[in-house]
């Protein structure tokens, strides 16, 4: 599965951990379900930030190159992307890894939040207790269906971006980005013209900016390409549609794709199966 093929998770198959299940979530997050027992895992420069849930046992399981403190049941650990650490498992445990990849939790701070990409920060955690969040990954491992998985990670990433401890995104004011009324007139323009081209120099003319100027501008308040936050539109749109069960050549008129093929080739690279695969999993 090539959303999970972040560092950590390639690294835990090559230790002695087990692998119990993984989905790919879309869009590059992933969730696996693990077990371990008398290993030493050393993660190098982490390509995703990874939440991880000790959900079985976990008390003889400890960070060496931090903090000498053993995890337990409910404990929560976040490893931000690039981080390392090293870990020493004496006992068995079983343990859910979300990997989240930074660009989309950028563009989510942006999205929902509205909060400057540039102050989304997320620290190093080990052991922490919050049963909110862990209530959270935890449902979202029980999940059944895509749409059931979505509403809680929208959750989960609400609370792990605004909570004390975690990734508070700061208020901060944008700099080198556009006008708050620009891109909200720009995300309306956008989603009113998902089904046409959206041209970049259409774009940029509603910005009143060139072309290279704002890329550059769209990017520091999204934490996006303009290109790359049509196509994710575009592919929010298009699930909400698949779900609602409208033919797939529909959709792909709706949504702005060439045809039903380009529709089906886009949605493979984000979601790693074809539309109507994704639709039976509802």
């Amino acid at each position: 599965m090539t959303t999970l093929a972040a560092s950590v998770f390639q690294r835990l198959s090559r230790s002695n951990a087990r692998l119990l299940a993984a989905r790919d979530l879309g869009a590059g997050f992933g969730l696996a379900a693990w077990e371990n027992a008398q290993d030493r895992v050393r993660y190098e420069e982490t390509r995703h930030h990874v939440l991880s849930l000790y959900t079985e046992d976990g008390t003889k399981s400890r960070r060496v190159d931090r903090q000498a403190a053993a995890g337990h049941p409910g404990a929560l650990s976040l490893m931000p992307q690039g981080a390392s650490s090293e870990w020493q498992i004496d006992g068995h445990f079983r343990f859910v890894h979300l990997y989240i990849p930074d660009a989309e939790l950028r563009a989510f701070a942006a999205e929902t939040l509205d909060r400057p990409p540039a102050a989304v920060a997320l620290p190093e955690v080990t052991f922490a207790d919050d049963p909110v969040l862990a209530g959270l990954l935890g449902q979202l491992a029980r999940a059944e269906g895509v749409l059931a998985s979505r509403g809680i990670q929208v959750e989960l990433l609400h609370h792990l971006l605004t909570a004390p401890g975690w990734g508070q995104a700061a208020s901060a004011p944008r700099r080198g980005g556009l006008a708050a009324a620009t891109l909200r007139r720009l995300r309306a323009r956008i989603e009113e013209e998902l089904d046409q081209p959206l041209r970049l120099a259409d774009l940029a003319a509603t910005a009143g900016l060139s072309e290279f100027h704002f890329q550059r501008a769209f990017r520091a308040s999204t934490g996006l390409s303009p290109r790359a936050w049509v196509e994710r539109r575009r592919m929010a749109r298009a699930e909400a549609l698949i779900a609602e069960g409208q033919p797939l050549a529909e959709v792909a008129a709706a949504c702005g794709f060439a045809h039903h093929a380009h529709l089906t080739r886009a949605f493979r690279k984000a979601h790693g199966v074809a539309p109507s695969v994704w639709r039976a999993g509802l």
